[in-house]
């Protein structure tokens, strides 16, 4: 026999040998991919301007107005801000209230309303109500006099 001819155990351990060696430069360079890639996936710090000085305002309390109920079925004044809560009251189309809080969430108008003499106060959904001009307002707004024709 010649030294050239090799026995299969041999061929066997350089298959074994080429595979091992070819996985481990293969998760060498699956593992530099995923870490170079990572960096491209965080998410960048906010950029600072000048003009980012002021802090996201708050929403305050709105000042009450008057409104009417523009909902014309009948509007439940409710005890909370759901629409399982207790009905208070049933406001009629163009009952005269007062607007006097927002829900945060900008679904909910607290109302004040009469009931009976007494005035009571109560939630209903929002976009069901209407705000009219203020009386005040109007009172102190200047009436516009009527201008004179110009002579020919």
């Amino acid at each position: 026999m010649s030294s050239a001819s090799m026995k299969p155990s041999q061929i066997v351990q350089i298959a074994i040998g080429v595979i091992l060696g070819l996985a481990v430069v293969g998760g060498v360079v699956v593992g530099a991919g995923y870490l170079y890639l990572g960096r491209f996936s965080a998410v960048p710090a906010k950029p600072k301007f000048a003009n980012d000085t002021q802090s996201t305002p708050t929403p305050s309390k709105p000042k009450p107005y008057p409104a009417v109920v523009i909902y014309p079925d009948g509007l439940f004044l409710r005890k909370d801000k759901s629409s399982e809560a207790e009905v208070i009251k049933v406001l009629e189309y163009e009952e005269p209230v007062t607007v006097i809080d927002l829900s945060p969430d900008q679904k909910w108008q607290k109302l004040e309303a009469d009931l009976e003499g007494e005035s009571v106060e109560g939630w209903v959904s929002m976009g069901n109500t209407e705000r009219v001009p203020d009386e005040d307002a109007a009172a102190e707004a200047p009436e516009s006099e009527p201008q004179a024709e110009p002579a020919l």
